[in-house]
């Protein structure tokens, strides 16, 4: 009777292995989990149909979504690729972890959790874009785009290869050597993650596998094969607010300079502008614009519809290899996107698009299925989170707060206000923004804009789509001392040593 016990119980262990396929760590019931982060480029919320998009379908995402829980305001600290991507990283704010701009070196010495993972057993790897300039550092193994990466086969470099930084002084040398690949980029990139997963990870390891597409990034065109007709045949419909005039609201006072956000100054644009201004010398700006959001749309959803599709692969392969139960997913972006909404395509303002990115967390038997988050998370919670279910503790310098008491039902909500500081871009083209958003309402302060243009006060509830200033409106004075006050108090808290005397004044210390 002895022996059959031991038979069953070793066929049980075998049955069981694919699911779990990593050691029990000592006095632990169940083996840790494994985690996947699939942080994608300038994927905007609203561009899932999980999110409400009815005019692209993502299955694939909305299957994440479906199976565990989708946060309606998840928001990032700092709209742009290279500082919110070190936000993820570290749970830190951007002074904190010393990457507040684009293009900037990321110091790979200091702490992020795929180092404590690492630390604590987990077999780490990277996959994707970077874009934090330095070399990576805590991944057993990484195959990275440096920067943005070439649409088609791009050029990837790993741990063999010599690593040269990008800067703004040397753009010739950084992309040399490294190994390319064959394809579209995020193809490509998906295909080396799955390798890696099937047949060289440490399967005596729990895994942390960090993925990051290149798109929906641009360039939209040409698009990825296979995608190029998708959408041919559709009109999509244009955003309520594309022939925004900014009338009382800070892009009014540059409107005329700036270059960064407008569909109609976007430099890709130029010469498609050129050939439509040819064949209709009278055409309007009005008109134009149009024209060319029916191209910038269109093309956007062809990317963003890979990335679907390619997401799907993976988690194919997660419930194929009997892994997908004991392993977190969870799908972001490093921060959102404005698709025509005020004339802008980009992100780097504070506005809801660009504020929100998509967030959707799913874990079988932990995380119930079906639950959709209504209060505020932050990438800087993203590090904690995945920290607190490794069961490793989290360091106290972390900023953010863990998820799992939301993810598992057990609390509500982590923060009443979300802080974002956003610095100064493209020799004042952009201005510096510091801002407070809460439930309700949302007030950003531009320390280099003058007069009028240095404040504006949303009312989310009534005006969600941000077209009216309530700052000088005598009826919102309450609210404009309480928004204050919670900035204030969020800036003294993180320790964020801001440079905007008509903000703190006497203040902060």
């Amino acid at each position: 009777m002895k022996h059959l016990i031991l038979i069953l119980t070793s066929l049980f262990t075998i049955h069981h292995s694919a699911a779990a396929e990593q050691r029990t760590t000592e006095g632990s019931a169940s083996p840790p989990p494994n985690i996947l982060l699939i942080l994608s480029d300038d994927h905007a919320q609203h561009a899932l149909s999980c999110y409400g998009n009815k005019h692209i379908k993502t299955p694939s995402l909305d299957r994440i979504a479906k199976e565990g829980m989708r946060f309606d305001h998840a928001l990032t600290p700092n709209s742009f690729c290279t500082p919110a991507r070190a936000a993820v990283l570290t749970g830190k704010y951007s002074h904190k972890n010393g990457v507040t701009r684009l293009n900037q070196l990321f110091d790979g010495s200091q702490q992020t959790f795929p180092k404590l993972l690492q630390k604590a057993g987990y077999n780490t790897a990277l996959f994707g874009k970077w874009h934090l300039l330095s070399q990576p550092t805590g991944f057993d193994h990484y195959c990275v785009m440096k920067m943005q990466g070439m649409p088609m086969d791009p050029i990837v470099f790993e741990p063999q290869h010599k690593w040269v930084p990008w800067s703004p002084k040397d753009q010739k040398t950084f992309n040399k050597g490294g190994r390319r690949l064959k394809g579209f980029n995020n193809d490509a990139i998906t295909d080396e993650a799955l390798l890696w997963l099937d047949q060289k990870r440490d399967k005596t390891k729990p895994f942390c596998l960090l993925l990051h597409p290149k798109p929906p990034h641009e360039p939209y065109v040409p698009a990825p094969p296979g995608y190029e007709h998708f959408l041919d045949d559709v009109t999509v419909p244009e955003p309520a607010t594309l022939y925004d005039d900014y009338k009382g609201r800070t892009p009014e006072a540059i409107k005329k300079t700036m270059r960064s956000n407008l569909i109609l100054r976007r430099p890709n644009f130029k010469k498609t502008i050129a050939e439509f201004r040819n064949q209709d010398p009278d055409i309007t700006d009005k008109e134009l614009l149009a024209k060319l959001y029916q191209i910038y749309i269109k093309g956007y959803y062809r990317l963003v519809k890979n990335v679907d599709d390619n997401v799907g692969r993976v988690l194919d392969y997660l419930d194929e290899s009997g892994l997908a139960n004991n392993t977190i997913v969870i799908y972001t972006s490093d921060q959102g996107f404005s698709l025509g909404e005020h004339g802008f395509y980009n992100k780097q303002w504070m506005y809801e698009k660009p504020l929100h990115q998509p967030l959707l967390v799913r874990f079988p038997e932990v995380i119930k299925a079906g639950q959709v988050c209504s209060s505020m998370s932050n990438h800087v919670d993203l590090a904690p989170t995945l920290l607190d279910y490794a069961g490793l503790p989290i360091p106290n310098d972390i900023q953010g707060h863990s998820l799992r008491g939301i993810l598992e039902g057990k609390a509500e909500k982590v923060r009443d206000a979300s802080y974002y500081h956003f610095y100064s871009h493209g020799d004042n083209n952009l201005p510096e923004m510091i801002g407070i958003r809460t439930a309700t309402h949302k007030l950003i302060h531009y320390p280099g804009m003058k007069g009028k243009y240095q404040w504006e006060l949303f009312d989310l509830e009534k005006d969600p789509e941000e077209m009216q200033n309530h700052y000088a409106n005598p009826a919102y004075q309450d609210m404009k001392a309480e928004l204050t006050e919670g900035l204030l108090k969020l800036i003294r808290e993180l320790e964020d040593p801001v440079d905007a005397p008509n903000l703190v004044q006497t203040v902060l210390p």
